[in-house]
């Protein structure tokens, strides 16, 4: 028997009780015993073959020391001889049993349901502005917290001022139970912790419901967010992973360093998230001017405001840890004043801070408490214990809050222009407003003194850590398993997506109509002519819709085609050649995975001699929109999915650089207004008459564009679409007062409603049989869509706007 791996395992270098005779052990005396605990059985064995009895040292003499000598206390870079005794001293007094670990977290919210805030005005709230001498500690600052816990947490962190950075950074790692998750799929930690506090929360980002459960994104609306003060993105990159490009978001930050690092996005796709860096074009957001410009450009695109504000803002106070919460007050307030102005009524709100112990953070958490129906103070378990970081979340911006925006936004103008060093504001809110409000003030010393509780234990455990570096939190791999599952979040390596060839992604793309592709693509729309015969052509008129269209032709090539993205400007067209070739008219981002029919359209602004022209990317039917498959959805569905898609993408020409009059040529992507062909009427009201550059009218067509609502372009036909699928036809029934569906293909003619189907969509034409069985009203000559015409000056090869009104309604 090999007893040296019966010792091994009870524990390297201890005496086994299993020894024999086989292998003579030393055993000293047991007045000698110390010397068993101080050196290795191994080593005792050796020095006992050379002599060593334990009563002298070694030597002829005897003259060898006795005891061992001592291991090196060194660590990391402190020095040779250099001891922390408050580190150590530290080290000793954590234990196991201190911590209060828990998966689930338990979140707390409170609410205020009076008005006694919202009724206040402007000048009824500044008048509680206090300024005063700018303070330069905290240790004195316990009105919101046990006093205790304060001086124990300003005294942890003292203890760690001496400790190497990379000691302390070790140390850390191994004693956090969490710290293994780090960054799964996502671009860093912060993306993790967003992951973390949804899912606590019940999912309100990314899933937001009202009071009632409802939720408050409506269908085919898109999920309006933005990112502030929150470079390089991973908030954002976890949002648009989650909601793909159901999701549009609008980031602010500082540029240069700290800016987005947008491909580095490769868990959620970057095209549908707008940077914006404000007037100053600095992303600065303690000035007042890039605030403004930040809410006029958010207010402009979403009408009325974003669904949710996130805001991760925070700069390195090394050596200064201890003053965190002051030097960070003007960051807490801005944030905070920027999700008062873009968050629309009933949005949320997410915001770090770190510790809130001076009234001046304090009152303003107060002002977001009665600015929501609830707050919650949350110390996710992604967030470092050891850290002072915590985040606050606000559910549901009630409707009057301008008095405490305009407050905020004053305080801030006096933060940003002050001039002189000494002096500060040091309260935005009297205590004894807080100390009355008996729900808030309990909760806010509450929430500061278990976390400044559990900030003390995390410290000690690292202490504890630092000075054994052979210690490692033994759960740290069952926690990250766990947690992942829980926040729905994959457990897997972070890895770039692989990039297919363009005709291995177009295969993937047509899936079971790859095979049919070259009679699909190369299927030719039907001209309509005065010739044509309309009843047989369109037999239920309710059954077609139509879009305005161009349909100039550029040197033999139409521009209406085909277009396929593999991600950001990585965008194809297909060509006459049939073969996939790079777009080059216009720069455009798309999401990959996508797959739609479309047409490059002049659009215009202005008229006469100062017009303008921009060209624009128009979707008229979609196949696979980011991943999603909409081919086989209903026309209309399919156009109300084409157009949420297109609202996600767009965005407004940017200046390149800071101070720059260039500006990217970002072409705007939108989809196609489908009509009923018996709104044909209506469809020629809505246009107006305008001069063009060459000096001619045309009929113009609004284009919605939240940023800039004059533009139009000019159709020159429209492209009709059937609904149903060409076998069959649909009648109304008088006597359920519903339409029943005939199969004219089956003989004979079956008759169904939809409720006797299992699957309405199977009426409906796919996106194959709408586009092989289009039909096509060129506008050849502009008298055609005028309203009345002489005969005299007619083409008879043409259709007229008259003969084709005539047909849908007075033969209707």
């Amino acid at each position: 028997m090999d007893y040296s791996k019966k010792r091994r395992a009870n524990g390297l270098g201890t005496l086994s009780e299993e020894s024999t005779d086989d292998e003579t052990d030393f055993v000293p005396p047991p007045e000698k015993k110390q010397y068993a605990e101080n050196y290795s059985a191994k080593s005792l064995r050796m020095m006992q073959k050379m002599g060593f009895t334990g009563e002298k040292g070694l030597g002829k003499q005897g003259q060898g020391r006795l005891e061992p000598i001592e291991a090196s206390t060194q660590k990391g870079r402190r020095g040779f001889g250099l001891k922390l005794d408050g580190l150590d001293l530290a080290a000793t007094k954590w234990t196991p049993d201190m911590e209060n670990m828990q998966l689930r977290e338990t979140v707390t919210f409170i609410s205020d349901y009076s008005d006694d805030l919202e009724t206040k005005s402007f000048d009824e709230l500044r008048a509680w502005m206090v300024e005063g001498s700018k303070k330069l500690t905290i240790d004195d600052e316990t009105q919101f917290c046990n006093p205790n816990v304060l001086r124990n947490v300003l005294a942890s962190k003292s203890v760690f001022d001496k400790l190497g950075a990379d000691d302390m950074r070790n140390a850390r790692t191994r004693s956090n139970p969490f710290e293994t998750i780090g960054s799964a799929i996502f671009l860093n930690r912060a993306a993790v912790k967003m992951a973390n506090l949804d899912a606590v929360c019940d999912f309100m980002f990314t899933n937001p419901l009202d009071e009632d459960g409802m939720p408050l994104v409506k269908e085919n609306e898109l999920l309006y967010f933005a990112d502030v003060c929150a470079g390089p993105g991973g908030f954002s990159e976890y949002v648009l992973w989650r909601k793909q490009w159901h999701a549009k978001g609008f980031g602010f930050t500082l540029r240069c360093e700290n800016d987005f690092k947008l491909d580095k996005f490769l868990a959620g796709h970057p095209e549908t998230f707008d940077t914006f860096y404000g007037i100053k074009e600095d992303g600065n957001v303690y000035d007042p001017d890039n605030i403004e410009s930040l809410t006029d450009y958010v207010l402009k695109q979403t009408s009325s405001g974003v669904h949710f504000m996130m805001s991760d803002g925070g700069f390195s106070v090394e050596g200064q840890e201890n003053v965190q919460e002051i030097l960070s007050k003007q960051l807490y307030l801005c944030q905070c004043l920027t999700a008062l102005s873009i968050v629309r009524v009933d949005g949320h709100f997410v915001t770090k801070l770190f510790d809130l112990f001076t009234p001046f953070s304090v009152g303003l958490i107060y002002l977001m408490y009665k600015c929501f129906k609830k707050i919650s103070i949350i110390k996710p378990n992604t967030s470092r214990p050891a850290n002072s970081e915590r985040y606050l979340v606000c559910k549901w911006k009630k409707s009057n809050t301008d008095a405490i925006r305009q407050y905020l936004f004053e305080v801030n103008e006096k933060l940003y222009d002050n001039c002189n060093p000494e002096l500060d504001i040091n309260e935005l809110v009297p205590f004894e407003v807080i100390q009355n409000d008996e729900i808030f003030y309990e909760y806010i010393c509450e929430s500061n003194n278990v976390i400044g509780e559990n900030q003390v234990v995390a410290l000690l455990k690292i202490a504890h850590f630092s000075k054994d570096t052979n210690l490692r939190e033994p759960k740290q791999e069952e926690f990250k398993s766990e947690s992942l599952s829980f926040w729905n979040v994959p457990n897997e390596m972070r890895k770039a997506p692989a990039k297919p060839p363009t005709d291995q992604i177009f295969k993937n793309l047509m899936d079971t109509w790859y095979g049919e592709r070259q009679l699909l693509f190369t299927s030719v729309e039907r001209r309509l002519t005065l010739q044509t015969n309309f009843k047989d052509t369109f037999f239920d008129k309710t059954d077609w819709a139509f879009v305005p269209i161009d349909v100039v032709e550029n040197v033999g090539k139409t521009i209406r085609t085909f277009f396929m993205s593999k991600g950001n400007s990585d965008v194809f067209k297909y060509t006459n050649n049939h073969t996939w070739e790079p777009l080059t008219e216009i720069f455009i981002e798309i999401t990959p995975n996508t797959l739609f029919y479309g047409e490059i359209v002049k659009e215009l602004t202005g008229e006469g001699g100062s017009q303008t022209m921009v060209y624009a990317m128009h979707i008229i039917d979609g196949i696979v929109l980011g991943g999603m498959n909409i081919r086989n959805f209903k026309l209309e569905k399919r156009n109300r999915l084409c157009r949420k898609f297109a609202e996600s993408l767009n965005k407004p020409p940017k200046n390149i650089g800071i101070n720059s009059d260039r500006v990217k040529s970002t072409a705007a992507i939108r989809c196609k207004t489908l009509y009923p062909l018996l709104d044909l009427r209506r469809f020629f009201g809505s246009l107006t008459n305008y001069r063009l550059k060459d000096g001619k009218v045309r009929l113009g067509h609004l284009v919605r564009d939240l940023m800039n609502p004059n533009r139009f372009y000019v159709p020159r036909g429209i492209l009709i679409f059937k609904i149903l699928k060409p076998n069959l036809c649909k009648r109304f029934d008088p006597q359920r007062q519903d339409y029943y569906y005939t199969d004219m293909q089956k003989i004979p003619n079956q008759h169904f409603h939809l409720s006797d189907i299992p699957d309405p969509e199977m009426v409906y034409s796919s996106f194959r049989s709408t586009y092989q069985h289009r039909k096509l009203w060129k506008w050849e000559d502009p008298l055609q869509v005028e309203e009345k015409i002489n005969d005299a000056c007619r083409r008879p090869d043409l259709l007229y706007r008259v003969d084709f009104e005539r047909f849908i309604y007075n033969d209707f």
